[in-house]
């Protein structure tokens, strides 16, 4: 889900990504334990923008791990 007033988090770090995730995962706990529902719903807003963008992340990793293995296979083909 897009939402204009989140900041850019594709500048972050894949470990700052994953320290915010778990840092607001923890947050959302403490809410829902508390029978915080507003603040539950607005932390899962920012969890998923997170989520989103980590999961952009391992797509495009595995996008061009398979492109580098099927370049190496073209190498490997010979037609002559």
């Amino acid at each position: 889900m897009f939402n204009p007033l989140l900041p850019d988090y594709s500048t972050l770090k894949n470990s700052e990504l994953e320290d915010k995730i778990n840092d607001l995962a923890k947050k959302y706990n403490s809410a829902a334990k508390f029978g915080q529902g507003s603040v539950c719903y607005q932390i899962s807003v920012i969890l998923d923008a997170l989520k989103e963008e980590q999961r952009t992340r391992q797509q495009s990793l595995v996008a061009k791990t398979q492109s580098d293995q099927n370049k190496n296979l073209d190498n490997l083909i010979n037609i002559n």
